[in-house]
């Protein structure tokens, strides 16, 4: 394998986004014939990197060097030319088309203009007629027996196929797969890992970002890992699988000082209940009878690989998604038919991930945001412009979660779009107490923060269980957020597949198997990868 020709080296990678750093000095090379996997913990800068190489993002310094040709300052399209195409997330399925139509559009892009127009040959000694490549390409992913079929008819699993079909038809020498597992059932995986396999064993190079190491396990010859936006490791599979940074990188060594009351000092009442709870994305099942529930005064963790389903629960809760079945219920009152805008008025807040601030407006203003709730009950006007008694609430509720996070009145004047990542957080978080909640949802809270910045902000949370405040955390990190925390579930391809007392899921090995996955692997698998 070591001696397979380099086709693609990426070289000293820059990017940032304003002040914000996501790749640094990212360098990695890809191999003639082989199947890479990009991984990492959420926010570590996989897709950044993706895009840079497929030409959706410009460096701000580096190379992406293609048999020793520079591809930075292409066009995406000049650089599929190339040969180094792309799937997306999203499977981009023109559903109005049956499946055989939907790769002959991909595949316009093989032939001259006018030769096209008119239905004249293909450029290159490919086939004459667009239909055959479409067969060709339909064949090697197993689609071949539904290429009549409405593309809308597909499953999940079935579009991730076609997208990899139509990327194929368009010349792919080099095929880019955007986590090409995310939502998928285990059968659904399997048909994806085999088609893989053919269109490797057809001559074209993979490389695939995943955030299923079961996944991984299955397909990758050699891993990189980035964590971030810098390579942590990369190798051979089997030694990048058991380096204990790769590991630490996933399950988090921030070390948290608990400061939790005594479990019996705080109330039994159950809060929040979800019951056999079931969500899909289109064809995508995100949730499986997924049952849980959180008490008063408690900080329950859910933990789990980037697409295991956690952000889709917080989403239900929130009102953002329609529970496909089960019940939820809070404060003893069913969610069901209550609007995501209402629900912050019965005591429901959200912190999102990636933060969601307004840039351009101050600290304060962001903040002001979060007091929406309560000020809508006074009437427009006050919406408008809150006077009288209710600003006077307003601004003792923002003293409160200032007093909370003394930093953020420093900054409570200066643009939120200029603050640090930690700072942002905070904001993130204060805004959501503006609603004076008695659920608070956390959705990543260490997304993208160094550890000293993770550590301040979660071994702050028990104050807030003492002033009434229960919490809900969702963490990649999940050694810091069991830490933490109360009681924990495992969130495994949108089941729950472990339960209990943070300290005891602490101590079971099989978490770490249950988190990463890649144990499952298995001998015949690794053979059949190398076969």
């Amino acid at each position: 394998m070591n001696n397979k020709k380099v086709l693609l080296e990426v070289k000293d990678v820059d990017l940032s986004f304003g002040g914000l750093s996501v790749l640094n000095k990212v360098s990695f090379d890809v191999r003639g014939g082989e199947i890479l996997a990009l991984i990492g913990p959420n926010g570590a800068g996989k897709s950044s990197i993706l895009n840079v190489i497929t030409g959706f993002y410009t460096p701000n310094a580096g190379q992406v060097l293609l048999e020793g040709k520079n591809l930075v300052g292409m066009s995406a399209d000049k650089i599929v030319d190339k040969g180094v195409v792309r799937t997306f997330q999203a499977a981009e399925i023109l559903f109005e088309l049956n499946v055989r139509e939907n790769v002959v559009a991909a595949s316009m892009k093989e032939m001259k203009l006018f030769a096209g127009a008119i239905g004249m040959g293909w450029k290159y000694g490919r086939p004459s007629r667009s239909g055959e490549l479409a067969d060709q390409c339909l064949e090697l992913v197993g689609l071949g027996d539904v290429a009549e079929r409405s593309a809308a008819q597909l499953t999940a699993g079935q579009q991730r196929l076609l997208a990899a079909a139509r990327a194929l038809a368009t010349g792919a020498e080099i095929l880019f797969l955007d986590e090409p597992g995310a939502g998928l059932n285990h059968i659904e995986k399997e048909l994806l890992v085999n088609a893989i396999l053919r269109i490797r064993k057809s001559g074209v190079t993979v490389v695939f970002v995943e955030h299923d190491l079961t996944f991984v396990s299955k397909l990758a010859e050699r891993i990189v890992v980035l964590n971030y936006g810098q390579v942590l490791a990369k190798g051979e599979a089997e030694a990048v699988r058991t380096d204990p940074k790769v590991i630490d990188a996933y399950l988090g060594n921030t070390e948290i000082n608990r400061r939790r009351d005594n479990r019996s000092e705080r109330s039994n009442r159950r809060l929040l209940t979800a019951a056999n709870l079931s969500a899909s994305h289109g064809a995508v099942q995100a949730l499986e009878d997924v049952s849980l529930h959180v008490d008063e005064g408690e900080i329950v963790s859910l933990i789990g690989a980037n697409g295991a389903g956690k952000s889709t629960l917080l989403g239900c809760i929130s009102g953002r998604y329609r529970p496909s079945q089960g019940t939820l219920e809070f404060a003893g009152r069913s969610l069901r038919g209550i609007a995501a805008d209402k629900r912050p008025g019965l005591g429901i807040a959200l912190a999102p991930e990636g933060r969601s601030l307004f840039g351009s407006l101050t600290v304060e203003e962001n903040l002001m945001m979060g007091y929406f709730s309560q000020l809508r009950r006074s009437g427009l006007s006050q919406l408008i412009a809150p006077r009288g008694e209710h600003h006077r609430a307003m601004l003792e509720v923002m003293e409160e979660v200032m007093t909370f996070f003394p930093k953020l009145r420093q900054r409570r004047h200066q643009q939120a779009g200029t603050l640090s990542g930690g700072e942002g957080q905070m904001v993130n978080i204060a805004r959501a107490l503006m609603s004076r909640p008695q659920l608070l949802m956390l959705d990543e809270p260490s997304f993208g923060l160094a550890p000293q910045v993770t550590r301040e902000i979660l071994e702050s949370l028990p104050d807030l269980t003492r002033k009434g405040v229960s919490i809900l955390i969702i963490e990649q990190n999940a050694k810091a957020a069991l830490q933490m925390s109360d009681r924990g579930y495992v969130l495994v391809n949108g089941s729950i597949v472990a339960e209990g007392q943070s300290n005891a899921l602490l101590e079971r090995a099989d978490i770490n198997e249950a988190f990463l996955g890649w144990q499952e692997s298995t001998e015949s698998e690794h053979e059949r990868v190398s076969a």
